[in-house]
């Protein structure tokens, strides 16, 4: 038998360690592929699609458009059209003969001292404003899908409860069926079962219904994404400068202020410059039998036209401009004012929810034992069914109410974010 020498051995080797390592580099590309990656939570995801439909958003970046448009008009080298006349005269009567002019003129207006950076500032400010409204669009739009989400979520806790109680009455009711077989409880008793299964049917088939409808309405509003997983986080309070409801006002001063400051630049209409060129042309008639003679001249010249100032222009717009400022310095102050109290508000419902949820979940663990037990007295025979189902009963007011109190927390908890102003 012959042996590989240590040089095919090396090879052979190395040809088993590449094979090795390409095996492993697939089996760690499937395993990335099978893996499924972390989504995240659902508002930063939804609320994309959601402001991607919202008419409103659509509309302010449309207005975004057109403002940015008036960049055209600061760049420019005049406030409006430049302009070409004419003029063509010929006399029709009088001792001029074969009278002719023609006059051609090239003109443009021209920009006020400090007018044209005034311009430019109110399309600056404008823009800012328009975008900071955008912000808070966002804001009412993930204050939409907040609502709906939790709708959504509340249907489908109401739901579990429904499902809970129709399981539930189908065992009890399966149970008293055998009983009453075997005598040990009354026909009355499969009544009261039966009813109380068609009850809980009833609810369950409208609670369904109700779910469903919920969730088409979220579709609807966010693009077709359905409300599953977590919707979002607790955060903590920023900065109220950072808050697009005040930062929407801000810039809406700005921009009056802006205005104000094109309003008082602006003291007269623009001035007009132009440059003509005239030429005119005659038939000299003299007397004495003397021959006529044509005459031609041609000129040129500059035609400034300067308006001048006058308290029925001015006054009334630097009135106007100065109002705009009062008004949006009061709808920042108001603003301020209703952000803060949102805040307070949204942090006292927090804590009021909590308390809630925890009595919530108290007194359905105490219905949920004293259920217990009255179903085991029950099968021991030591009370009857009307005290079965009254104790059920209770035990159905404690789950709805815990499930109610569940979904008050994070409506509680979604409010807090949104009056944080959390819109990712």
């Amino acid at each position: 038998m012959k042996f590989p020498s240590p040089q095919q051995l090396r090879a052979y080797s190395w040809i088993l360690s590449a094979v090795l390592c390409i095996c492993l580099a697939f089996c760690v590309q499937a395993k990335a592929k099978t893996t499924p990656k972390p989504r995240g939570f659902a508002l930063a995801r939804h609320l994309e699609s959601a402001v991607e439909i919202d008419a409103q958003s659509k509309a302010l970046e449309a207005q975004r458009r057109a403002v940015g448009a008036r960049y055209a008009t600061s760049n420019s080298i005049t406030p409006g059209s430049p302009y070409v006349s004419g003029l063509h005269r010929k006399n029709t009567a009088g001792n001029l003969e074969k009278f002719s002019e023609v006059e051609v003129e090239v003109g443009m207006p021209l920009w006020l001292p400090g007018e044209r950076d005034a311009y430019e500032g109110t399309v600056t400010t404008g823009l800012l404003e328009i975008e900071e409204r955008m912000a808070l669009r966002r804001l009412d739009v993930a204050a939409l899908v907040r609502d709906a989400w939790w709708s959504a979520q509340r249907t489908a806790r109401e739901l579990a409860v429904a499902r809970d109680r129709e399981s539930t009455a189908r065992d009890i009711g399966a149970d008293m069926e055998r009983r009453v077989q075997l005598g040990d409880a009354a026909a009355q008793d499969a009544l009261l079962a039966r009813n109380e299964l068609l009850a809980a049917q009833t609810e369950l088939a409208q609670v369904e219904a109700t779910a469903k409808a919920a969730r088409v309405a979220y579709g609807v509003l966010t693009g077709g994404a359905q409300p599953d997983g977590t919707l979002e986080a607790s955060v903590g309070m920023p900065s109220l400068d950072e808050h697009p409801a005040l930062r929407a006002p801000a810039a809406s001063l700005a921009r009056a202020q802006s205005q104000m400051r094109l309003a008082e630049a602006s003291f007269i209409d623009n001035p007009e410059i132009g440059v003509f060129g005239r030429r005119e042309q005659n038939l000299q008639v003299y007397g004495g039998g003397q021959e006529p003679s044509w005459t031609d001249s041609t000129t040129v010249g500059v035609r400034v036209k300067i308006p001048l100032p006058t308290p029925g222009r001015n006054e009334p717009k630097i009135a106007e401009a100065r109002a705009e400022c009062e008004r949006a310095r009061s709808e920042y102050e108001r603003a301020e004012r209703i952000v803060k109290a949102e805040i307070n508000a949204a942090k006292a419902a927090v804590a009021a929810a909590r308390r809630v949820d925890g009595l919530a979940a108290n007194r359905l663990k105490v219905a949920s034992e004293q259920f217990d037990l009255a179903r085991k007295a029950f099968r021991l025979g030591e009370n009857t069914a009307a005290d079965l189902y009254r104790v059920r009963q209770l035990q159905l007011d404690a789950q709805r109410t815990r499930a109610a109190a569940l979904i008050d927390l994070g409506v509680a908890q979604s409010r807090l974010n949104q009056a944080y102003a959390y819109a990712p």
